[in-house]
């Protein structure tokens, strides 16, 4: 089997498990009020380089989402995102059914630029619009774009002008760091709240929440839990993200997986293959049609294969810190008969 499936298909990493092990069996506080939870809280406050920040645990994801999303709206203001943003197609109208419009761009590599956005606040402001207020970002890209700090700086002044809060969700924030030598401090630098994605970078579940901006502070926890985002083991939580940054294994995670699929984008530019978008991180969508795709499925390759709101069928091989160099030489040579 060559598992080019996703980035979360396995149980976690060991490290994780052993740090779980390690709690005590009874006797911790619930809700993550618990003296480890905040100890672990310091840790990532240390790791990121700021005292002035909050930081939160919750258990995946969408939840982050939209946790991070409706703390910073009133109800008659709107998100910008990409159309392929993550909100935008991913997550069944999460962000919708709480009442907020998502105003979409159109953007051929998945990434927001200031031109784009520019060109799009500046329609806004009669009292029947609703009214911009927080800009949505994911680093990496739904597309596998990869945002540079100066690219995250210039449309967080743009925000900082127009009003608007930033938002980075950083389900794969590692790879993305590891791509770009960016810092987590640098992150925190360029945007009003940010996520750290577990899930998807070696814990069994989990995302960390970042509050940057110091309005979004107060009664954070209040909109948590309205939310349903406060778990009563919040410890779990915690425990994962003290195995993720024991000795740098959240950057170490990252940057296999974006080696992995670098190695892997090197071997597919022998085969002339067709990419649907430029391979940037360690998400590589390639374009195949349906026979071929059906032909690769019974060579037991798993991968997916997603449209991204194009009428395009784009094949996404997705590498993490469990790839193979004999999974990657698998696929190639299965690529090589198929095409």
């Amino acid at each position: 089997m060559k598992n080019f499936l996703n980035d979360y298909n396995d149980r976690g990493h060991e490290k994780v498990y052993d740090f779980l092990s390690k709690l005590p069996e009874r006797g911790l506080k619930g809700y993550s009020l618990d003296e480890y939870s905040f100890s672990v809280r310091e840790k990532l406050k240390k790791e990121i380089g700021r005292d002035d920040i909050d930081v939160e645990f919750v258990a995946g994801g969408t939840v982050a989402n939209i946790v991070c999303a409706t703390h910073t709206l009133r109800n008659y203001e709107a998100i910008v995102s990409a159309k392929t943003g993550h909100i935008a197609i991913h997550e069944s109208g999460a962000l919708e059914a709480t009442g907020h419009k998502i105003i979409t761009l159109e953007s051929e590599d998945g990434k927001l630029n200031p031109e784009l956005l520019l060109d799009r606040l500046s329609l806004f402001g009669a009292e029947n619009d609703v009214i911009p207020k927080m800009l949505y970002i994911s680093e990496t890209a739904e597309t596998g774009a990869v945002y540079t700090k100066d690219e995250l700086k210039d449309l967080y002044e743009i925000c900082l002008q127009y009003g608007l809060y930033m938002f980075i969700d950083g389900a794969r924030l590692s790879v993305a760091l590891a791509a770009t030598g960016m810092t987590l401090k640098d992150i925190s630098e360029v945007c009003d709240i940010f996520t750290i994605g577990g899930t998807k970078n070696g814990a069994l579940f989990g995302e960390a929440l970042v509050i940057v901006d110091e309005d979004l502070k107060e009664r954070f926890r209040n909109h948590m839990k309205q939310k349903g985002a406060i778990m009563a083991k919040g410890f779990i939580l915690a425990a994962q993200f003290d195995g993720l940054f024991d000795q740098g294994l959240y950057y170490e995670i990252g940057k296999i997986a974006y080696e992995k699929a670098m190695t892997l984008k090197k071997k597919l530019y022998s085969l002339n293959i067709s990419y649907a978008f430029k391979p940037e991180s360690n998400q590589i969508f390639v374009k195949l049609s349906k026979d071929q795709i059906e032909e690769l499925k019974n060579r037991e390759v798993l991968f997916d294969v997603e449209n991204l709101g194009t009428d395009k069928f784009n094949v996404r091989f997705c590498t993490c810190y469990r790839t193979s160099d004999e999974e990657i030489d698998g696929l190639i040579e299965d690529l090589k008969e198929i095409l």
